[in-house]
């Protein structure tokens, strides 16, 4: 029994022993990270946070309560309401003596880039609330942005979470630039795997919700990966791995494209994609049926905005934004653009969706040519800020202050026209 209890007792030190080795090989390197993440801060290293969650309604939405800083593309710190959304906080019940206007749309709308005051959703509410051309009742701006967002899942939005917040006007922003192709599957530039798209049958539109399939839309799930996210946002060094490895990904991304690219051209196919089609297909009439599709759904979904908002009885402003290049300030890039996409117009896009919108009642505001103006006036650019390419992707500070600017002036005629229909009416 003695030597049985010696076994015991050495077994037990052996693994006290290995207990404490691994908890200083822990402790060590826990030293080591936190010594690593006080560097990164020290030399004043920020990266790029996460702030989406999977959603089983719209494929992805901006995560309650998520902040970080934005820096990949200008430098903003980002705060996420409790709802989802990069906007003041706001209550759910619309306050006495509130109006309100729901905005919807894509990244131009949530508008990460810039600090929250300097969004053209927040110089709007300002300006508006100056004006008082919506009467003396306060003017909210909602902010329902969300990067990747397509006119078909702004729909849904608006149906199941956007009502609720009892908007009395709906400014829905149309990005020709991805609005139109991400509704195909076989076209979408964004996360094609996780998206609700509706399709046409016999004349009526459909939603297929297939992309919910597998427990990565379990709600436990979610919730423990927004736990992790949290805590990701929380350390620079952390951030930075993550930033690296997106890195090694997006070059594997670019040889597959490249690949891509040879079997193409390699191809006799007269329907296969254009190289690089997300640049400028938009630009050009549709000939590839999947882009014939897309052009058919897109036009749909806006009559059914329009159906939509009109059942709430509330008035809707479609604002058109252009591409970058279509307000370049500088004429030879527009032409030069133009020439090597074989474009006849710019303005083809923008041009379709206006005339869809019309015919369903739905007045319209073309940003094109304010941001135009603006940018060959001053000389600069509306977009791009100074660590990302001028002229691309996202409206810098200018930007937004032409379109809120625009913006305010199109709810106010739309407000007046309103008052004079009521005004008619009791007369």
């Amino acid at each position: 029994m003695s030597e049985l209890r010696a076994r015991r007792i050495t077994m037990m030190n052996m693994m006290k022993n290995v207990a404490k080795k691994l908890l200083l090989i822990f402790l060590s390197v826990l030293f080591g990270l936190g010594i690593c993440e006080g560097g990164v801060r020290i030399l004043g290293y920020r990266y790029t946070g996460s702030f989406f969650t999977l959603d089983p309604l719209l494929g992805w939405s901006l995560r309650p309560g998520a902040s970080a800083w934005q820096v990949d593309e200008g430098v903003a710190w980002v705060k996420i309401n409790s709802h989802g959304y990069r906007d003041r906080e706001r209550a759910i019940s619309k306050p006495p003596a509130v109006y309100r206007v729901a905005l919807l749309g894509d990244s131009f709308t949530e508008a990460r880039q810039v600090d929250l005051d300097k969004t053209f959703a927040s110089l709007a509410e300002e300006e508006l609330n100056r004006r008082h051309c919506l009467g003396d009742r306060k003017v909210e701006v909602l902010n329902f942005g969300t990067l990747g967002y397509n006119t078909g899942q702004e729909l849904i939005q608006l149906r199941e979470r956007g009502w609720k917040f009892s908007p009395d006007m709906v400014v829905l922003n149309f990005y020709s630039g991805n609005d139109i192709i991400d509704h195909v599957r076989e076209l979408n530039t964004v996360l094609p795997e996780l998206v609700p798209y509706f399709r046409l049958k016999d004349g009526e539109l459909e939603v297929d919700h297939g992309f919910r399939r597998g427990l990565k839309f379990d709600p436990t799930y979610i919730r423990l990966r927004g736990l992790a996210t949290d805590a990701l946002n929380a350390s620079e060094l952390a951030l930075m791995v993550c930033k690296l490895r997106m890195a090694s990904a997006q070059r594997k991304e670019m040889e597959r494209e490249m690949a891509r690219v040879y079997a193409a051209k390699e191809s006799a196919d007269t329907n296969a994609l254009p190289t690089q089609y997300s640049r400028f297909i938009h630009y050009l009439p549709p000939t590839i049926p999947s882009m014939v599709e897309a052009w058919q759904v897109t036009e749909a979904l806006i009559a059914e905005f329009g159906k939509e908002v009109r059942s709430h009885k509330a008035p809707m402003l479609l604002m058109i934004t252009p591409l970058p290049i279509q307000f370049h300030p500088d004429p030879k890039a527009q032409e030069a653009f133009r020439v090597d996409h074989k474009i006849d117009s710019l303005e083809y896009a923008d041009d379709r969706v206006e005339r869809q919108a019309r015919a369903n009642g739905i007045p319209t505001l073309r940003l094109e040519k304010p941001l135009l103006d603006e940018a060959r006036r001053l000389g600069t650019y509306m977009a791009g800020f100074a660590n990302s390419p001028p002229n691309e992707l996202h409206l810098n500070e200018r930007g937004h202050a032409v379109v809120a600017r625009e913006m305010v002036r199109a709810v106010c005629e739309i407000a007046g026209a309103v008052g004079r229909q009521v005004t008619r009416k009791r007369y």
